[in-house]
């Protein structure tokens, strides 16, 4: 009986295993991308693929410095394609998006397309076979017929928020509740939100399908029917599941299909890892004052703002009794102030994490925002372009940081804000709920990732997650077709009582004579 009772259980146990995760696999991750914190997340994820033993690769900008074990980098070189366009906004330029979006569609497609044409890339075409493609994804959806070139199923990955992803795997719009992406988090919504969200939408229809217009002839080229691809619809149609940069806490509440999950937070240790002893001892040394991180994250370089702007912020800075950490993208700074640490890349999220940090000065990127509230340090945001603005306006909405415009930013106004936030309690108060509320889940993002792709993996693709919604066209979607041939149905119903009753009629009490009928006519006339 014991060794039965043994035996049973040996059993549950490895079936258990077997359930909880996916045979070994070989994955794929292209990440064609000129920004590094977009990278984080997805490194993250391979990261801990290859600690369970997946062989993963990725093809991206930026190779991994100590790479672990069955984790292997294919360097594309295209982290500058963005410089111009990012020097202009530190200078003060145009930063309406509306007029921005071809000049950004346009290097987000031709750097993707580039990736995909690498030699090195092509060789892995070539030479190798994978389990599962995992693609990074901004504005570049012809890079998803990399799954199709391998034969397997794609995971999308994106570093941003939902919105103009709803198309690829047919997730419901829900434009009376939800707002839009540049309307900011506002719920409930008044109703002039919702007619704004509306318009919003409507733009946002416009813009997808002009970017789709761009986006095929790079498809058809890359992946041509004649060799077998199926059309570009198709492709994004078959997406087997779709991780987002977000958590509803720190958004709204939406519907998401399945095969969307949310892995807000996946680039965050919740073990930090080890800072350098320079930078360990520059925060230790901070004391009761603390210390102040700055960044304006991967894209934007500090030393391209303009002049006036880069004295505000020294000035300020240099009347500061805490310690200043600021991410500069070069070895030297110039009229750097004593109190100030500088380096090229810092490792962000261990900063953030330090008990000594006071106060956060970003640009309002989403994974900076992410990084700040799950650590719990208050902010001061300086938006630039893009989602920043409504990043940075939630922040301030929820209490737990205040906005600076940088084209009003001067000395005074930003070392008053400072101020505010480092001298008011509420600020810190507020955070700490927020990164609760962000904290509390039945699985961290990593490990929620880590699930639902081996899922996909486990169930070759998992097709049954697909909706069959994604299927239709918009006109099948809001049921006009239905609506049409009930209509049409009704008619002919009543057509035919009609035609019926009058015969009845006529049956029982004789057909009118003619001067009857006269008489009717001459009345309706």
């Amino acid at each position: 009986m014991m060794r039965l009772t043994f035996t049973v259980g040996l059993a549950a146990i490895v079936l258990l295993l077997a359930v909880g995760h996916a045979e070994s696999a070989k994955i794929v991750c292209v990440f064609p991308t000129a920004s590094k914190s977009h990278v984080l997340g997805a490194q993250a994820l391979l990261k801990e693929f290859a600690r369970r033993g997946h062989e993963v690769t990725m093809v991206s900008a930026f190779p991994l410095k100590k790479p672990p074990k069955n984790y292997r980098d294919v360097y594309v070189p295209i982290e500058d394609a963005f410089s111009a366009i990012m020097s202009d906004f530190m200078q003060g330029g145009s930063r309406n998006m509306l007029k921005m979006l071809p000049k950004i569609v346009g290097v987000s497609q031709d750097v993707s397309n580039k990736t995909i044409n690498a030699p090195e890339f092509l060789r892995l075409a070539r030479e190798e076979q994978f389990d599962l493609a995992i693609v990074g994804y901004f504005m570049n959806g012809f890079v998803l017929g990399v799954g199709e070139l391998f034969r397997c199923p794609t995971v999308l990955y994106f570093s941003a928020t939902v919105s103009g992803l709803t198309n690829v795997v047919g997730n419901p719009i829900e434009v009376a509740s939800v707002p839009h992406l540049l309307l900011g988090q506002r719920n409930p919504m008044t109703f002039v939100d919702r007619v704004i969200n509306t318009v919003l939408h409507g733009v946002e229809k416009v813009i997808v399908q002009y970017i789709r217009h761009l986006t095929l002839p790079y498809y058809e080229s890359n992946f041509p029917a004649a060799k077998g691809f199926r059309s570009y619809d198709e492709t994004l149609r078959n997406v087997s599941l779709v991780l987002l940069n977000t958590y509803f806490t720190q958004t709204v509440p939406r519907a998401y299909l399945p095969n969307m999950v949310e892995v807000g937070g996946i680039q965050i240790n919740a073990k930090p890892e080890p800072l350098a002893d320079d930078l360990q001892q520059f925060l230790d040394g901070a004391g009761r004052d603390g210390a102040i991180f700055i960044s304006f994250g991967s894209n934007l370089r500090s030393s391209n703002m303009r002049q006036d702007k880069l004295e505000a912020i020294l000035g300020m800075i240099s009347k500061l009794k805490q310690r200043v950490i600021w991410k500069w993208d070069q070895d030297e700074m110039p009229n750097k102030p004593a109190n100030v640490f500088i380096g090229k890349w810092l490792p962000q999220d261990a900063i953030l994490a330090h008990p000594n940090m006071r106060l956060f000065i970003t640009h309002g990127g989403l994974g900076s925002i992410t990084e700040a509230m799950y650590h719990g340090v208050p902010i001061v945001g300086i938006p630039m372009f893009g989602d920043q603005d409504a990043n940075v306006a939630q922040v301030v909405r929820e209490g737990w940081g205040l906005s600076v415009s940088f084209d009003d930013l001067t000395e005074p106004l930003l070392s008053g804000v400072v101020q505010e936030v480092l001298r008011d309690r509420k600020y810190r108060e507020h955070i700490r709920k927020q990164a609760l509320l962000y904290k509390d889940r039945p699985m961290g993002a990593l490990e929620t990732g880590v699930f639902w792709v081996e899922y996909v993996i486990r169930h070759r693709g998992a097709p049954h997650l697909h909706y069959q919604g994604a299927d239709l066209n918009t006109f099948q979607l809001v049921l006009l077709d239905v609506f049409a041939v009930l209509g049409a149905v009704l008619y002919v119903v009543f057509k035919i009582i009609s035609f019926v009753g009058r015969k009845v009629k006529h049956a029982l009490f004789g057909k009118p004579s003619s001067n009857q009928q006269t008489k009717r006519k001459q009345k309706k006339a």
